[in-house]
């Protein structure tokens, strides 16, 4: 592979250690935040659901401003206004304020965030692409991994403002590599999208055989947005992991059942990409869904602390649903359409947000977190019978069109 196409992945997963990766940190701040406003934990974790939903219904912004300017310049731009406002968070002392700034964070995460970086890689490869945005995306686990405790460090012999400061220095210096390196395509470079010689004769090579027409009020669509929103809902299981093994009487299980399906996040990412690549796109969700599953049965079935680690590390395979997603809209949509496709699903994938706290009535109205793996067994059935579904119109769709030339 040319150095050039390395130094685009390295510029990718250092901008998603940027935006995403510093997003997924921001629990080192949740408690010193609401002391420091005087304000419930809860409230100030509302937060993540305001800017979250909010980034879904602007996620067509991102499509606007990349055909709009060059790509260098909306990273910056979006990065240096992301870094400002995460700085202004240190001399914020009323949690209403805090929450209604958050609306201003998810209109710039609707940009700065891994969407981007997905397009980014489609356009700059061919081969092997669900593989690289799984390198990509999971670089946000690790950079997650080394920001908690740098940050929650920060805090402590430094105080709130130096964490904001310490993040908000992240948010800017690791998009400079993307900032002078990437654009949008690679003929922008003179240079072609990469592919491999060795690369197998299918999947992904299919992709842009006879896609499906894309409308807005087309069923497959709504269909395709609803496999999205319930393969990601599952992922807000983990925020209740701790509680779960409470309930067991082990307390102690709980932050390894955490650290479990983290390492199965990235794991199944990987995996999810590698799946994608070789078997073909329209694999991907079948595999995450039935995956995920698997993990709520051995959540359901056992006590035992190996085999729950086991079931919670199976769970992981949630957090690779943005690949399968992108894979499944490639495989039925094409290229061409990719972009309008993803971002117009992305709309009603801020529902997602709502995950933890749907898991967390169900618990209060049930005294049990055993109805939360059946509800999240229960979601991943639906989303595996309407990809099906998505698939099956898709290929008589194609079949059509052979049947007319």
């Amino acid at each position: 592979m040319n150095k050039k196409y390395l130094l685009a992945i390295i510029c990718c997963c250092l901008y998603i250690g940027a935006c995403t990766g510093t997003a997924n940190a921001f629990g080192a701040f949740i408690v010193p935040l609401s002391q420091q406003m005087g304000a419930l934990r809860g409230t100030v974790s509302l937060a993540s659901t305001i800017y979250g939903i909010v980034s879904g219904l602007c996620a067509p912004l991102m499509l606007w401003a990349v055909r709009k300017f060059p790509l260098r310049f909306v990273m910056l731009v979006t990065a240096i206004c992301s870094s400002l406002l995460t700085c202004s968070f240190a001399f914020m002392d009323n949690v209403y304020l805090y929450l209604f700034t958050n609306v201003f964070k998810g209109v710039l995460n609707s940009i700065f965030s891994s969407t981007i970086i997905i397009f980014v890689i489609g356009n700059w490869f061919k081969d092997y692409r669900s593989s690289i945005s799984a390198l990509a995306l999971g670089f946000s686990g690790i950079a997650r991994a080394l920001y908690s405790p740098l940050f929650s460090h920060v805090i402590t012999a430094y105080g709130l403002k130096a964490g904001f400061f310490t993040m908000a220095f992240f948010q800017f210096v690791l998009v400079l590599p993307a900032f002078l390196f990437l654009t949008l395509t690679p003929e922008e470079k003179k240079l072609k999208p990469f592919t491999s010689s060795s690369a197998k004769d299918k999947g992904s090579k299919k992709e842009s055989l006879r896609p499906l027409p894309y409308k807005v009020n087309d069923p497959v669509f709504y269909a395709l947005c609803a496999v999205s929103i319930l393969m990601a809902l599952l992922i807000h299981i983990n925020s209740h992991l701790n509680g779960f093994a409470q309930s067991l009487g082990k307390t102690e299980l709980g932050p390894l059942l955490v650290s479990s399906i983290m390492l199965g996040n990235l794991f199944f990412k990987f995996i999810a990409g590698i799946i994608c690549d070789r078997f073909g796109d329209e694999y991907g969700a079948a595999f995450g869904c039935i995956s995920a599953i698997f993990g709520c049965v051995i959540m359901l079935i056992s006590e035992n602390d190996i085999v729950l680690l086991i079931g919670s590390f199976i769970l992981g395979t949630a957090y690779g649903n943005q690949i399968t997603t992108s894979a499944l809209i490639r495989h039925v949509y094409g290229n061409k359409q990719y972009a309008d496709v993803f971002a117009a699903q992305s709309v009603p994938y801020g529902i997602m947000y709502f995950g933890s706290m749907i898991f967390g009535y169900i618990y209060d109205f049930t005294g049990s977190y055993r109805p939360c793996f059946e509800v999240g067994m229960i979601l991943q059935v639906i989303a595996l019978l309407l990809s099906i579904y998505i698939l099956n119109v898709h290929r008589r769709y194609r079949k059509s069109l052979r049947d007319d030339t």
